[in-house]
């Protein structure tokens, strides 16, 4: 087992090491492999960077984040112009245009809703508009378009498992039904839990993963 110490190191280097976080005013504290993040950043955008860095470091298992965020003063962003700024993507991004996609702003909180056909597109829908200023989160509620029979989902998950030379699919467990899919088994890292739950939703038609997988 890894050291709490060594964690924290191996967090603040990924940290600094990444170019998407400019921040340098990020503490760290590690107990039993549970990670708390605080300090202050620019943007949500830059918060989201910051945990995805310390998820991405062995023997993490946990990550709580109490980072705030801290705008430069010069402009002031308000939900008017979060909208107007939203509106402006749809005008000329096309998964926006083609899915129909619609978003409530409230004291800089977005909620985005529609359908889309892949994880992918939602995902992709999400970051774009936590990169916008003034957003200080993101309630992605946006829906999966079902395609495939539960059958085929299964297969197909487990095939991108299988396929993976880090993951260790032999110990993941794939559970289909009413397009949710339920994961269970254990895993040695965080990266490899994020692997299998990613194939999971790399399969069209799954409107929701439960990730169960353990890390030991």
């Amino acid at each position: 087992m890894r050291s709490d110490a060594l964690i924290k190191d191996d967090i603040l280097e990924e940290i600094d090491f990444d170019p998407k976080v400019e921040a340098t005013d990020i503490g760290v504290t590690v107990k039993n492999g549970a990670v708390t993040l605080h300090g202050t950043v620019q943007s949500y955008f830059e918060e989201l960077d910051v945990i995805k860095a310390a998820k991405r470091i062995k023997g993490v298992h946990t990550v709580v984040e109490e980072i705030r965020i801290k705008y430069l003063p010069d402009p002031q962003i308000g939900d008017t112009d979060i909208a107007e700024h939203i509106a402006h993507l749809c005008e000329w991004n096309t998964t926006f245009r083609r899915y129909d996609i619609k978003a409530e702003v409230k004291n800089g909180c977005v909620t985005l809703t529609g359908e889309v056909d892949w994880q992918y597109q939602r995902e992709d829908i999400s970051d774009q508009v936590s990169r916008l200023s003034g957003v200080t989160g993101v309630v992605n509620l946006i829906a999966m378009r079902p395609h495939l029979s539960e059958v085929d989902v299964k297969r197909k998950i487990s095939q991108a498992l299988h396929r993976s030379a880090t993951a260790e699919a032999s110990k993941i467990d794939v559970d289909v039904a009413d397009g949710i899919v339920t994961l269970k088994g254990h895993v040695h890292a965080w990266y490899e839990r994020k692997l299998a739950e990613d194939a999971a939703w790399s399969a069209p038609g799954v409107k929701r993963v439960i990730d169960q997988i353990r890390i030991s």
